[in-house]
């Protein structure tokens, strides 16, 4: 087995893991031994030269916004791994990109959308003003020199939520380029990885526009989602309405918070559970 794995994590509020703070005991103060991360403090800029990895915590790991301490997907993975690393289970060493910016699509008003002209601002939520996508690219391109050869745990996006209303504003607009843009760009940045494009469930969240066009493209986007899985090699599609807990009865499916927007940190422990018996157990 590799002595390194590489987990990348994309996206938006429900990637940040927005509204979702961890429990005092839960947080992630000393740095672990087998999981590392960039902190903002040293990779969190423009035309960095080289990647610097520290030890694991919960809070300064995502390089977009500064939300730290939530039940992120990163940060459940972060700790199921090493506890898995510590019960004695034969994992290589994790290495973690998180970069994410809640309310952000890759259309192009917002900070994902590949022609943006390079910013970096950092900060809180409606402060913080980062060009994501050359940015990300940026780093992810530094990944091989700096880890050499490692597995691929995965390349998460979970977004696309914004670009249901810019859609709704100008049907015009061409999703599927941008996305295949993404794609390529991320194996010209990666070599070969191992992608998940986490489908919209949003919804509850769609009930507010009568005509349904809201809905309908929600549904489009999804099955874009699902047609690169046909295009690409490596390109997967995941339905996190598989959560044990889903209910298609009650308000939030049993997915999401009281908001109906972001996820439950049941949803994401889940998910990280998942990754990890996936990894462990070559699931696929």
């Amino acid at each position: 087995m590799s002595k390194k794995a590489l987990f990348v994590l994309m996206g938006q509020s429900n990637a940040v893991g927005h509204a979702v703070p961890m429990a005092e005991e839960d947080k992630i103060l000393t740095p672990l031994k087998n999981v590392f991360g960039l902190h903002r403090k040293d990779n969190q800029k423009l035309n960095l030269e080289k990647l610097t990895w520290s030890g694991y915590t919960s809070d300064g790991m995502n390089l977009g916004e500064e939300q730290d301490h939530t039940y992120s997907l990163a940060n459940c993975l972060a700790k199921y791994w090493q506890d898995a690393v510590d019960a004695g289970a034969d994992l290589p060493d994790l290495y973690i990109v998180h970069i994410a910016i809640g309310a952000e699509g890759v259309t192009p008003k917002y900070m994902w959308h590949p022609d943006r002209e390079p910013v970096l601002i950092p900060g809180k939520l409606g402060k913080v003003n980062i060009s994501l996508y050359p940015f990300t690219m940026h780093i992810l391109s530094l990944v091989k020199e700096s880890l050499g050869d490692c597995d691929y745990v995965g390349v998460h996006w979970r977004g696309g939520e914004q670009d249901i209303s810019a859609i709704l504003e100008d049907p015009s607009i061409d999703l599927k380029s941008i996305y295949r843009r993404m794609l390529d760009d991320l194996h010209k940045a990666l070599g070969d990885p191992y992608i998940v494009l986490h489908k919209i469930v949003a919804k509850d969240r769609m009930a507010e526009e009568p005509t349904g066009r809201k809905t309908q493209i929600m549904s489009e986007i999804n099955a874009m989602f699902e047609d690169f899985t046909e295009d690409y090699d490596g390109v997967v599609f995941f339905d996190p309405r598989q959560y044990p807990g889903f209910d298609p009865d009650i308000m939030g499916e049993g997915l999401f918070k009281e908001d109906n927007i972001h996820f439950k940190p049941e949803v994401n422990r889940w998910v990280a559970k998942e990754i990890l018996g996936d990894y462990l157990y070559g699931k696929g």
